[in-house]
């Protein structure tokens, strides 16, 4: 009978997880890894062959147990966990087991999509992607019932559909509100706040002359606007800053209006971004990083982001790359 976690919540009960085995002399030291913190929070001598774990945590919270060559994923649920390292096996609860032949299951494809990466087999590449983005999605869709879906659906959020991805990470399932599913929450919202056909945000931040001002002294105002999220930090994507220049360059003429808005926390970077690259239009930021006002009012948690408003100030499109802001723009104002 699987166990089925109680929807999470921030006061999880605590109880005393039990976790022995056995494991190769060359594991001489055993980790308890906590795969939410990202640091090992105990660890046990491999003594004769065995190891032993007598910790008090919260339920629903995952670990990984090992050494850093080889860790079994397990979810902290009061139920005693044996592994053998030897064998390559766990027991457990049914939870616990099943998690385990899915950790199973997504490293031999991680270990192959390296494989072929370092082979520079493009085409198998690709092929194992897509693989593992439909055991991901198998794994979330046959566990809404339980709090595994917590562990995989960040991966899932990367390609998804919006209206799917609503429906897998909706409030009544289980593992909603687990922290290990904050990320996919985030992206989740941060998708919303850019959605076409909603009005744009309010955002009153200065410029690079220290000047107070307001989006809505551009947007809404009867003129296409692009704003562009960015940082002086984030250079590497410098193919996305020159398609910005040049759609300035080839559309500010015919109407459109560009807004830079950056996440940097030094003025004299800023300012050297600006130049540097040549962006001779408004720029906007309070200098405070990931800290800024711009990040919740418009979901910015990853760069570079551009968002493209209408003449009425509805959003028209986000996140247009790879050539689709320009093909945007041709359909606007024409070649």
């Amino acid at each position: 009978m699987l166990v089925c976690l109680a929807p999470f919540v921030a006061h999880a009960q605590q109880v005393t997880q039990h976790v022995e085995g056995t494991a190769p002399a060359e594991m001489k030291m055993i980790y308890l890894f906590d795969m939410e913190r990202q640091q090992p929070v105990d660890s046990v001598a491999n003594v004769s062959g065995g190891f032993r774990f007598n910790r008090t945590v919260s339920t629903g919270r995952f670990f990984k147990v090992g050494s850093p060559d080889v860790m079994f994923l397990m979810v902290s649920d009061g139920m005693p966990v044996s592994i053998n390292f030897n064998k390559g096996t766990l027991v457990g609860s049914d939870l616990n087991e099943k998690l385990h032949r899915y950790d199973l299951m997504t490293g031999n494809i991680e270990m192959s999509m390296q494989y072929a990466y370092m082979a520079n087999n493009k085409q198998r590449l690709d092929s194992l992607r897509g693989i593992w983005q439909e055991v991901h999605k198998t794994i979330v869709t046959e566990n809404t019932d339980n709090i595994i879906p917590a562990f995989y659906i960040n991966e899932l959020a990367y390609f998804c559909p919006y209206s799917e991805m609503k429906q897998l990470l909706s409030p009544d399932k289980p593992y909603y509100d687990h922290p290990m599913a904050q990320p996919a929450r985030t992206m989740l919202n941060d998708y919303e706040l850019k959605m076409a056909g909603q009005s744009f945000h309010e955002l009153e931040i200065q410029d690079s002359f220290g000047r107070q001002h307001r989006l809505s002294e551009w947007c809404g105002k009867g003129k296409y606007v692009l704003l562009h999220f960015w940082s002086s930090s984030y250079l590497g994507y410098l193919q996305d800053m020159r398609r910005i220049v040049y759609c300035y360059e080839e559309f500010h003429p015919k109407g459109l209006e560009v807004i830079g808005i950056s996440l940097d926390t030094n003025k004299q970077e800023w300012l050297r971004g600006i130049n540097e690259l040549q962006m001779r239009w408004t720029q906007l930021s309070d200098l405070k990083g990931e800290q800024s006002k711009a990040v919740d009012t418009w979901g910015i948690h990853q760069l570079p982001v551009n968002v493209l408003i209408a003449p009425d100030g509805t959003i028209v499109a986000s996140n247009l790359f790879n050539g689709g802001l320009e093909d945007k723009l041709e359909a606007i104002f024409g070649e």
